[in-house]
């Protein structure tokens, strides 16, 4: 499978599954860094997507870049304890014998902070 239908399968799982990752193909040793939350495993980044994946509201790609097996997409989506609030992110996928290998999630975290911290 190519990086991009790859990707596709991921994000598929936030907008149609609320981040049930079941059949996305993650590297066992997959690397993830966010704002919040960082793994070292596809395990952890799992159970933590089908936790917040539950609290999504709205999830769109609003825009996508591809430079060979690498993919950066700019994301908006909402969460069920920010009503009204629009988050956009810049998502960088690196993919390897068609698996997600790495992952960075770039945004503004401050306002869920917040309301975690509450």
């Amino acid at each position: 499978m190519d990086a991009t239908r790859v990707i596709g399968v991921y994000y598929d799982a936030w907008k149609n599954k609320k981040g049930d990752m079941t059949g996305v193909p993650l590297a066992d040793d997959m690397v993830f860094k966010g704002p919040i939350v960082s793994f070292t495993d596809a395990a952890g980044f799992t159970q933590m997507a089908a936790e917040a994946g539950a609290a999504v509201t709205a999830f769109e790609v609003r825009r996508q870049f591809t430079d060979g097996s690498t993919i950066c997409s700019i994301v908006d989506w909402q969460m069920a304890m920010l009503p009204g609030e629009v988050l956009t992110s810049a998502e960088i996928l690196e993919v390897e014998d068609g698996q997600i290998v790495r992952g960075e999630l770039i945004y503004d975290a401050e306002s869920l902070r917040k309301v975690m911290a509450s």
